[in-house]
């Protein structure tokens, strides 16, 4: 199994890309797990910044929607990761150039800086599924958009 996210830290500003184009960096489980590492490692390295940026055309699709089809996921690794971006100990920042959907959003949403190509486009997909989008906010909270 190839690893879908890298960390590289250089002059302690670590940088963690999401690369799983296969999905457009879908939050499977894989990737949320290679994600709460290279948090871990971020820490290890008492890193000044985290940016989190991704290759491909999107920078996130949101839930693994495939994966789930073959069995019902916990959301909690997902809500893990969003508030470890949320309450680091060092400033956050997303580096995106590719399209955001769903809980992407979250995840951008998460860091305390979004730094975001004019072109890049956004979604709450999950919509056409019949589910409310939820997003977090930076004290924690859930915040339901109406559909």
């Amino acid at each position: 199994m190839s690893e879908l996210v890298r960390l590289d830290v250089s002059d302690r500003v670590a940088t963690i890309t999401l690369d799983s184009q296969h999905n457009r960096n879908a939050l499977s489980v894989q990737l949320l797990t290679e994600l709460h590492e290279s948090l871990d490692r971020s820490e290890e390295t008492a890193a000044l910044a985290i940016v989190l940026r991704h290759e491909g055309p999107a920078f996130c699709a949101g839930a693994d929607l495939k994966e789930q089809s073959d069995q019902p996921t916990d959301p909690t690794r997902f809500v893990r990761a969003l508030e470890r971006l949320m309450d680091a100990d060092c400033p956050t920042i997303a580096a995106v150039d590719g399209a955001v959907r769903a809980g992407g959003i979250g995840l951008m949403a998460s860091c305390d800086l979004a730094v975001v190509n004019t072109a890049t486009t956004f979604a709450l997909t999950e919509v056409r599924l019949g589910v409310a989008p939820a997003m977090p906010s930076k004290r924690g909270a859930w915040v339901w958009s109406p559909t």
